[in-house]
């Protein structure tokens, strides 16, 4: 989350100083609904009434100063106070991928009274120089692709766009009316024999330089005893879906169903994919079982955005995926 304008100055009033999560984050939560209110979704609802009450919970606070450095929650970070009032907010939140650590600057919030002063700029550069300070493997942050201002500003802090990635969602109950039309391919279960290609464009589509940020990899889809096991396990419900042309893959769906969350998909399609082939797969997977939790999927942004309209699905966000710059010098291997 970013709401944030330019300014090439610094700010010459209030102060800058760490979050106290003792008593700042109901203050945070709702300056957070206020920046973000008109693209706030249902998961970032939760999240806001979850700081809140967080903020209330003794049994929280007594415990959240001591996970601060290995929870992927943001408890660390740094609030702009103007007379005793919470104006700005910029969160630091910690995460691990192969034992490097590796952390995402988020929820940089400005009060819309309080900007073009150089709060957002200042503190993102303070929590830039925390996580040098900490020896972080990298440092991330995301910001919607509407708002070219903080992406400037992102820029001008020595961050380089890495990536852009939509989110597409399909309402619970929603069958697109069209139905399944016919193709010049087939879609049937996915064969283990397809694993090797689906692999090699899961990759693509989702890279690993990515997937510290995602709870569910998708090497939940690689076939296998020990995977079937790991799922059974953690109550997963895998499907999946291959589309052929005379023995040819075309493309995979693959789709992990968990208890109280909107069905994830993740699609696995060659360079220069047909469009026809992922809309074929996308309609399949909504005819293929009751969908009673809604369906979301996250893509690269561009080039196939218009096979997932033609499924019904619609776009809730694309989000620029920016890197700080010499990131991968911060902590020598």
């Amino acid at each position: 989350m970013t709401a944030t304008t330019i300014s090439t100055g610094a700010p010459t009033f209030g102060r800058m100083r760490p979050l106290n999560i003792m008593r700042d984050l109901p203050a945070v939560a709702d300056l957070i609904e206020l920046c973000f209110s008109a693209t706030l979704d249902a998961d970032g609802r939760s999240f806001i009434d979850q700081m809140r009450r967080n903020g209330r919970d003794s049994m929280f606070l007594s415990w959240a100063p001591r996970v601060i450095e290995t929870v992927s929650l943001p408890l660390s970070g740094f609030v702009w106070e103007n007379n005793g009032r919470v104006v700005g907010n910029v969160s630091l939140i910690p995460f691990s991928s192969r034992r490097k650590k590796i952390f995402l600057i988020a929820n940089v919030a400005t009060h819309p009274d309080f900007r073009r002063q150089g709060i957002a700029r200042q503190l993102t550069q303070a929590a830039l120089t925390r996580a040098r300070e900490k020896r972080a493997r990298s440092v991330w942050l995301h910001v919607r692709d509407d708002n070219p201002g903080a992406i400037q500003l992102y820029k001008d802090l020595g961050f380089i766009e890495r990536a852009r990635r939509t989110t597409w969602n399909l309402p619970a109950g929603f069958t697109t009316i069209k139905g399944l039309q016919p193709y010049e391919f087939q879609i049937a279960n996915r064969s283990t024999r397809d694993w090797l290609l689906q692999s090699s464009w899961l990759e693509q589509a989702y890279p690993r330089e990515l997937s510290w940020y995602h709870s569910q990899g998708w090497d939940v889809f690689k076939p296998g005893l020990l995977n079937a096991l790991y799922c059974l396990m953690a109550d997963l419900n895998i499907r999946q879906w291959s589309a052929k042309r005379q023995g040819n893959l075309l493309g995979v769906l693959g789709c992990l169903r968990t208890v109280g969350r909107p069905d994830q998909l993740w699609a696995a399609l060659p360079p220069h994919a047909d469009e026809d082939v992922l809309t074929a797969l996308l309609m399949h997977c909504q005819h293929a079982f009751v969908q009673t939790r809604g369906l979301t999927l996250e893509y690269p942004a561009g080039p196939l955005d218009n096979a997932f309209r033609t499924a019904g699905f619609t776009p809730q966000r694309t989000l620029a995926w920016m890197q700080a710059s010499g990131a991968a010098t911060f902590q020598r291997d």
